[in-house]
C-alpha cells in the first residue's frame, strides 16, 4: 500500500503521523518542494523581532525526525508537476531531475501561493512572508533599527509583521486598500486595532491602493499610492494568496468557480484515490450551509484527523468512527501590541454581501471584575438573525478577547442560542471575570430585545434612521461636558423622571451612556412611563467615538 503525500507544513505533515500510528506496514511519502517539511508559519512575523529567539524554534518537525521515528520517506526540494490518474502515477522534478512515484492513495496539501502584483515581481527588497527562507530575507534585510519599510496589506500577516518590526525598531507604514484592517471584522470594531496601530507610531495608510513600485538610484523602493509618492528600504507583501491547485487543475480534478479543489465531508475529491486537505480545499460553512475556504491551520489539522480515519476505514479496514468534517466558521484570533482581536462566524459585511437578514449589539464589559486592579475593557460585538434571534458571529477586540470569542464559537458550533449565552456558567473569580461575565451580559441584551424590553439604535443610525429622533445623553453634567455626540441634550438619569413632561411622545427619543447600561435603564422608565418609541444606542458613546473616529 502506497500513500503519497504532496505537501507537508500543517496538514501534510499531520496526514502522514497519523497514518504511521494507525498503520506500520504501509509506505508514505511526503513530497515538499521547499527546504523544509514542517514548520510554524504562523510563528514567522514574530522571529523578526526576537520574540521567537532561536531560528530552530520555527520547525516543528524535521526530514530526519520523520524518517526515524515515523519510518517515513520525506523528498524535500521536490515539486509534483503531474498526476496521470489512469496509471496512479505522480511526476516530480528535483534536483536530480525527473522521476515518477507510483501510488494507491494520494493526499494533496499543496497550500496557497502568495499573491505578487506584476510590478513587484524580480525586485530587491520585496518580500512575501510564507516560507522560512522569506523571514530570513526580511531578517537580514529589513528588521533593523532605523530602517524605514512598507507593508502592503492588513491581514493577519501584515499585523504581525507591522507589530514585530516596530518591536526591532523599524519605521512602518501599513497601507491597505479597504477602509480597515482586519478584513475578518467589521469597520467599527476595526477601528479600536486602527488606534493601537497608530500609538505605537505605524502609518496607516486605508483605502491606498499600491499602484507601483520602482527601483531608486540610491537602492530604495518608490511607492506609488493612488495620489501620493514615498520612498522605503522594502516592502512587504501580505495581500492575500490563491490556491496553489494547478496540479489538481490539469489532472481533472474538480475545482470550483474561485480555483479551490471540491471535497466531500471525508476529504475526498471526485478522484476516490485522491484527497485534499488545507488552504487548497473548499470547506462547508456550519452556520448557514454555505460553502468557503478557510486557510488557517486549525482545519487543516481537523482535516488530517478525517482524512486519515477515511483511509483507515476504506484501505486498512480499521473503522474509527469517525464522522465528516462539519467545516469551518472561521475563529481567528491576531495579537496587536497590548490589544488581542477575534472573531468567529460572519462579519456584518459578509451577511449583507449574501442578502441575509442580521443586527448586532455591542457591549465593552471588562476582562475581570471592574474592582480588581488593572480591569480593562473587552470591546464585543454579536451579530445574529432578527427575525429567529439564531447567532451568526461575534467579534472582540481588547483584553481577553479571545477568551469571549472561544466561549462563544463553542455555543456557535454546537447550535447553541441567545439563552446559552445569557447562562453560559463560566469559571468565576475577581481575578478573571465577573459575575456576569461579558459573554452572560451580551445574551441578557439579546433576550432583552427578543422580550421587548428595549429596542436598539446603532452608531451609524443616528444621521439616518434617527436623525429627527430626541436624543438624550443620561450620563452625570460631568461626563458630559467631557464629551458628547452632537445633538445629545443632557438628562442624568437621577433627573429623567422628573423631566418626562419635557419629552415629546410623538417622535423616537434614543439614550445613550457611556456603555448602553444607563440607558437602559432610562429606556425602562420611558416605556413603562407610556413611551413607545423608545431605544438605546448600543455600545453608548464608546462605541459611536471608537467607530467614529479619524485615522
Amino acid at each position: 500500500m502506497n500513500i503519497v503525500i504532496v505537501g507537508g507544513v500543517a496538514g501534510g505533515a499531520a496526514c502522514a503521523a497519523r497514518l504511521r500510528r494507525i498503520n506500520e506496514a504501509c509506505s508514505i511519502t511526503i513530497v515538499e518542494q521547499g527546504p523544509y517539511i514542517s514548520f510554524a508559519n504562523c510563528g514567522l512575523p514574530y522571529y523578526l523581532s526576537g520574540a521567537i529567539a532561536q531560528r530552530s524554534s520555527l520547525f516543528v518537525t524535521t526530514k530526519e525526525i520523520l524518517e526515524q521515528n515515523f519510518k517515513l520517506k520525506v523528498l524535500v526540494n521536490t515539486q509534483a508537476t503531474a498526476i496521470d490518474r489512469a496509471t496512479r502515477t505522480l511526476t516530480l522534478q528535483s534536483e536530480h531531475g525527473p522521476s515518477s512515484l507510483a501510488y494507491d492513495v494520494l493526499i494533496l496539501s499543496p497550500g496557497s501561493l502568495p499573491i505578487v502584483p506584476p510590478f513587484a515581481k524580480g525586485l530587491p527588497h520585496v518580500y512575501t512572508v510564507r516560507t522560512v527562507p522569506d523571514v530570513d530575507g526580511v531578517k537580514s534585510d529589513l528588521a533593523k533599527a532605523g530602517k524605514k519599510v512598507l507593508i502592503v496589506g492588513g491581514g493577519f500577516i501584515g499585523l504581525e509583521c507591522a507589530e514585530n518590526l516596530v518591536e526591532a525598531g523599524v519605521k512602518v507604514t501599513l497601507a491597505e486598500g479597504m477602509n480597515q484592517v482586519l478584513p475578518p471584522l467589521d469597520f467599527d470594531m476595526a477601528q479600536f486595532i486602527h488606534a493601537e496601530l497608530c500609538a505605537h507610531g505605524i502609518e496607516l495608510k486605508l483605502s491606498s491602493l499600491l499602484k507601483g513600485l520602482t527601483l531608486k538610484d540610491d537602492g530604495k523602493l518608490l511607492a506609488d499610492f493612488d495620489e501620493s509618492q514615498d520612498s522605503f528600504d522594502g516592502v512587504i507583501l501580505a495581500i492575500g494568496g490563491r490556491p496553489n491547485t494547478s496540479l489538481a487543475a490539469t489532472c481533472g480534478l474538480t475545482l470550483n468557480s474561485r480555483g479551490f479543489i471540491v471535497t466531500d465531508e471525508y476529504m475526498r475529491t471526485n478522484d476516490d484515490r485522491i484527497y485534499a486537505l488545507g488552504d487548497a480545499v473548499e470547506l462547508s460553512e456550519p452556520i448557514l450551509g454555505g460553502r468557503g475556504s478557510i486557510a488557517l491551520a486549525g482545519p487543516a489539522n481537523k482535516e488530517a484527523r478525517v482524512l486519515t480515519s477515511d483511509v483507515a476505514k476504506r484501505f486498512f479496514k480499521h473503522d474509527l468512527s469517525m464522522p465528516g468534517y462539519h467545516g469551518a466558521m472561521g475563529a481567528s484570533a491576531v495579537k496587536v501590541f497590548t490589544q488581542e482581536a477575534a472573531s468567529v462566524g460572519f462579519s456584518e459585511r459578509r451577511l449583507q454581501s449574501l442578502g441575509q437578514p442580521y443586527a448586532a449589539v455591542w457591549l465593552h464589559p471588562t476582562q475581570h471584575a471592574g474592582y480588581y486592579p488593572q480591569a480593562k475593557h473587552c470591546h464585543l460585538k454579536v451579530i445574529y438573525n432578527p427575525e429567529n434571534f439564531k447567532l451568526l458571529g461575534a467579534q472582540a477586540v481588547g483584553a481577553e478577547a479571545v477568551k469571549r470569542i472561544e466561549i462563544i464559537s463553542a455555543y456557535l458550533h454546537m447550535g447553541g442560542n441567545i439563552d446559552d449565552l445569557a447562562f453560559h456558567e463560566q469559571v468565576y473569580a475577581p481575578p478573571f471575570s465577573s459575575a456576569r461575565d461579558g459573554v452572560n451580559y451580551a445574551g441578557c441584551v439579546l433576550e432583552n430585545i427578543r422580550a421587548g424590553l428595549v429596542k436598539i439604535a446603532r452608531w451609524d443610525e443616528l444621521e439616518t434612521k434617527f436623525k429627527d429622533a430626541c436624543c438624550i445623553d443620561v450620563r452625570s453634567p460631568e461626563m458630559y461636558a467631557t464629551r458628547h455626540i452632537d445633538g445629545f441634550i443632557n438628562i442624568p438619569l437621577s433627573k429623567l423622571r422628573s423631566s418626562l413632561d419635557e419629552l415629546p411622545k410623538d417622535k423616537p427619543i434614543v439614550l445613550t451612556c457611556v456603555v448602553g447600561i444607563s440607558a437602559y435603564n432610562a429606556c425602562r422608565i420611558l416605556q413603562e412611563s407610556g413611551f413607545k418609541e423608545v431605544y438605546d444606542l448600543s455600545g453608548g458613546v464608546t462605541t459611536y467615538f471608537a467607530a467614529t473616529a479619524q485615522f
